[in-house]
């Protein structure tokens, strides 16, 4: 080995030993927590939809049979995002069913959905219908009926609320910042069925049973007074206020005093007893501290074989700059400033585009904006070619053109690092329950075709526009640092944009999963200086991210303005 590989193999086997540890701790607390889990799919008012039903570790040394709760995430999350609930419980020796309801994760329909039989909305029937399922499985045999609960969270709040009122089975529920009182035409259903299901409609006291609701006061996307107190006065249910500083924000309610008081309540209904199952002690934040350590060391791994695996394919970057102009041991501090300048002058109009678009046309204006640099672009390449054509006396000939934009060893590289990076996620995601991003259906990953302009306005930015000004920098990876930089920033920018959107779980992770992409097409072009290579690499990544987002999207409907107007 020479010494680029020796100093590949010693960081590879450090990251390796650390990503060990951190797998091992991670499966430790997890067989803590559960033994397995299932991923259940079921019918719902003509729709597939799908749950992770997770197996306690722990047995219960006063009764045979166990209970069984049913949770149901908040507006545009996803059942393997929010693992509080999963892991909280079955450490008490529950199963844990994490569902997707209608227009979620990988379930399909719309939360607007009729259920044309019974003409009663989807998700007032969701739980039920996942419940009927779970009645014809094997390990239902050990649930003890009379110990079936339900636990949502905002729009999740409103599910187990509505399917509490209408199906005698759930015994406990508890609701977390619950929809309770709104106007069913914020949703965007116009049909008349929709009206009596929403609870200030549909709960009473004689159909609601050991129902405790948790809100805090402050509570920025619902109002306290509407939603819990509302519940309180039509139910005579429990209300549990929370006050004071939260992680995260009011409305998410990441606090452990909400998931002993949930723990309680459960035990108390279930087991006469919030003291015969032992202490509580919560432990999800060191589950998701262990779960982002070990997604950043498999992120790293990734990036840094990619990096590596270059020369494998004898692959070589193309060098076309003028030697005259490098100067790069001598360069100025003059022209470090200049090219510096430039740089962030570029950055900014880039952001600047998006920003004038954004005010004049909404989110949309962000596609607007990108589809005119990139129609820029094409326009200016198609008169440099032109003028290249003139200049040789040869004529336009698509097939060659085709040819020398696309270098088979390069492309065939870019292509196995998407793949490697999918087949990676894909593995950790099945092996831990955790931010399975996968669209609901074939025409969702055909329209993600939208996104396209924003990802390769992005990539006209750092390979066309940005990576040539460095060229004073004498190392590569010096301007794969840079352009790094940039993209961190850049893409702060666009969450700030579309920030109506930042209650968006999955949107939030397929940003992430954006800037990744960006970083590991940062590394591939640091080898192989070839724009359609790094167009091609990743274009299935984008491709599926943003699918899922659009499915959520299309699920959720005329729900992404609730928050504003309640």
């Amino acid at each position: 080995m020479d010494k680029e590989d020796t100093e590949f193999s010693k960081k590879l086997f450090v990251l390796i030993l650390l990503l060990a540890l951190s797998l091992g701790y991670l499966y430790l607390t997890k067989s803590s927590s559960y033994q397995r889990y299932e991923r259940v799919d079921f019918q719902s008012s003509g729709s597939t939809l799908y749950a992770n039903l997770y197996y306690p570790s722990k047995d219960l040394t006063f009764q045979d049979n166990r209970p069984l709760v049913i949770f149901c995430h908040g507006i545009g999350s996803k059942m393997d995002f929010d693992l509080r609930i999963p892991i909280e419980l079955t450490r008490r020796g529950f199963y844990v069913a994490a569902l997707d309801y209608q227009g979620h994760g990988e379930s399909g329909g719309s939360i607007n959905d009729i259920n044309l039989v019974t003409d009663v909305p989807a998700l007032a029937e969701a739980c039920s219908k996942l419940l009927d399922k779970l009645e014809t499985m094997p390990f239902y045999s050990s649930v003890n009926i009379s110990q079936i609960g339900l636990i949502g969270h905002s729009l999740g709040g409103m599910v187990v609320l509505m399917n509490q009122a209408l199906d005698p089975r759930f015994n406990v529920t508890v609701a977390w910042a619950p929809l309770v009182n709104f106007d069913p035409n914020q949703l965007g259903i116009i049909s008349p069925e929709y009206t009596e299901y929403i609870p200030v409609n549909l709960i009473n006291e004689s159909n609601t049973n050991n129902l405790l609701i948790i809100m805090h006061v402050d509570d920025e996307a619902l109002s306290y007074e509407d939603q819990a107190l509302k519940a309180q006065n039509l139910t005579n249910c429990e209300v549990i206020s929370l006050s004071g500083f939260i992680l995260g924000s009011p409305h998410q309610i990441f606090s452990d005093t909400a998931l002993i008081d949930s723990i309680n309540w459960f035990e108390l209904k279930f087991f006469k007893s919030e003291l015969i199952n032992g202490p509580i002690h919560i432990l999800y934040l060191f589950n998701y501290v262990s779960i982002l350590f070990t997604l950043g060391l498999l992120f790293t791994i990734i990036l840094l074989t990619i990096s590596h695996a270059a020369q494998s394919f004898n692959i070589r970057a193309d060098t076309k700059v003028d030697v005259s102009e490098l100067e790069t041991k001598e360069a100025s501090k003059f022209k470090k400033i200049r090219q510096g300048t430039k740089i962030a002058i570029y950055t900014i109009v880039f952001i600047i585009n998006w920003e004038v678009f954004e005010l004049i046309f909404g989110i949309a204006g962000i596609f607007l904006a990108s589809l005119n640099i990139s129609l820029i672009y094409a326009f200016i390449a198609y008169r440099i070619y032109s003028k290249k054509l003139i200049r040789e006396h040869r004529k336009f000939n698509f097939v060659g053109l085709l040819k020398s934009q696309i270098q088979p060893n390069k492309l065939i590289f870019g292509i196995c690092c998407s793949a490697y990076f999918i087949g990676v996620y894909v593995l950790f995601s099945f092996s831990y329950p955790f931010a399975f991003m996968w669209p609901s259906n074939v025409l969702d990953i055909m329209l993600a075709v939208i996104i396209f302009p924003i990802y390769f306005s992005l990539e006209i930015l750092y390979r066309k526009v940005i990576y040539p000004q460095l060229y004073f920098m004498n190392s590569e990876r010096k301007k794969s640092y840079v352009i790094i930089g940039i993209a961190t920033y850049v893409q702060i920018n666009l969450i700030t944009l579309t920030s109506s959107w930042a209650f968006f779980p999955s949107v939030m992770f397929a940003y992430l999963i954006f800037l990744i992409v960006i970083i590991q097409n940062t590394l591939i072009y640091e080898k192989t200086t070839c724009f359609t290579t790094v167009i091609f690499s990743s274009f299935t990544i984008i491709q599926l991210m943003f699918a899922t987002v659009i499915s959520n999207a299309f699920g959720i409907g005329a729900v992404l303005h609730l928050f504003v107007n309640l």
